[in-house]
């Protein structure tokens, strides 16, 4: 069963993303400007960060509690998925409900065969959560991911559309 649902991002979530990206693991595990501030909150919003797509995630009571994207698609036609869960919304199976509206979404979009997230092998609860979303894993990706003030290796994990 499904209990989060997710909406187009809006000027008014920028206050709830900036107080989310203050958090150590959003900070340790993505790519998110350091310090995080206001304006980062609304060039993200505005676009100034160029994604394919971008959804706010709320849960039941329509409380925003993460951020979910595709970042681009590639030639193959997988769609890469970015995402973080802010403290107040994780443990809830925030990002394992937003992935299945994704896929959803996916199904509409003729450029998506495959959804794919490129988690850092370190992560090991990120691949958890993306693996209780139906994806799995891939293939080793060629490029470095954020672990605090490293880029370590990772993974791609994969599902077919």
């Amino acid at each position: 069963m499904i209990s989060h649902s997710i909406r187009e991002i809006a000027e008014s979530d920028a206050n709830w993303i900036v107080e989310a990206c203050q958090d150590k693991e959003i900070l340790f595990w993505t790519t998110v400007p350091r310090p995080y501030e206001l304006q980062h909150a609304q060039g993200f919003i505005r676009g100034e960060f160029p994604e394919y797509k971008i959804w706010v995630i709320e849960d039941k009571e329509s409380k925003a509690v993460g951020i979910i994207s595709i970042h681009g698609i590639d030639e193959a036609g997988n769609a890469e998925l970015g995402y973080f869960v802010a403290p107040w919304g994780r443990g809830k199976g925030a990002i394992k409900d937003a992935i299945n509206l994704i896929e959803e979404y996916a199904k509409s979009d003729p450029k998506i065969k495959f959804l794919q997230a490129c988690i850092a092998d370190l992560n090991i609860a990120s691949q958890k959560v993306v693996e209780s979303a139906g994806l799995i894993k891939a293939e080793a990706a060629a490029k470095k991911v954020p672990a605090g003030d490293e880029k370590v290796s990772s993974t791609f994990f994969r599902k077919a559309i």
